[in-house]
């Protein structure tokens, strides 16, 4: 009975996944046309159930050309931590963009945010309020990313903060056909044809708060 129960169970959590990687969001419209890979993402936080850790949140952040998806769990979504997820996950691995866009929250609009973008050259657009369609891309990734890391607990978000790197690579190699590993998995393009890298860091300095 227990191995049946369990083969119900992971039937349930592939359809679930393979639910999820049915959203594929049209990447190239309007104003997106005129940026080339790296220099525009939205970014948004999501929130889940805290771990024995403490994290939270999860800054989620997507290159606007290609949807390619970034994550970084923190324990409380501030404009501290929302500077340290930019830098290790967007300026120190794409290099650093032209443009950022999210939504009025504290964390993101700020005096902190706001010196730390002009420092770096980058223009931070707000979002109209309860206008959806500005926030879109951002939106369906986080969409995509709560079903993947549902479906990869069980039906629940158990265990998310250890599944999240998998989930994030899980969103990225959607539709590809080899998903052995990352080296084998089917590259994102840009328009210009451009692979999207996939690039593995360790021993970055910086904590969360």
């Amino acid at each position: 009975m227990d191995n049946i129960s369990q083969v119900i169970h992971n039937c349930e959590t592939c359809a679930a996944i393979k639910q999820a990687k049915r959203v594929k969001p049209l990447w190239y419209s309007g104003r997106w046309l005129k940026y080339r890979y790296r220099e525009a993402w939205q970014i948004d936080y999501i929130t889940l159930p805290q771990t024995r850790q403490g994290k939270r949140y999860v800054l989620t952040m997507v290159e606007a050309t290609t949807g390619w998806l970034e994550t970084y769990p923190v324990p409380h979504a501030t404009a501290r931590n929302t500077i340290l997820g930019l830098e290790k996950q967007v300026l120190w691995r794409h290099g650093t963009p032209e443009r950022i866009e999210s939504d009025n929250g504290t964390h993101f609009k700020n005096g902190l945010i706001n010196t730390w973008a002009r420092e770096h050259g980058i223009e931070w657009i707000y979002h109209i309020p309860y206008h959806a369609p500005a926030a879109g891309k951002v939106e369906r990734c986080n969409e995509l990313l709560k079903t993947t890391l549902k479906a990869l607990g069980g039906g629940t978000f158990k265990n998310w903060e250890l599944n999240l790197a998998k989930a994030t690579w899980m969103v990225n190699t959607r539709g590809s056909i080899n998903r052995a590993g990352p080296a084998q998995s089917e590259p994102l393009h840009t328009v210009d044809g451009d692979k999207v890298p996939v690039v593995h860091m360790k021993g970055i300095l910086g904590k969360t708060v």
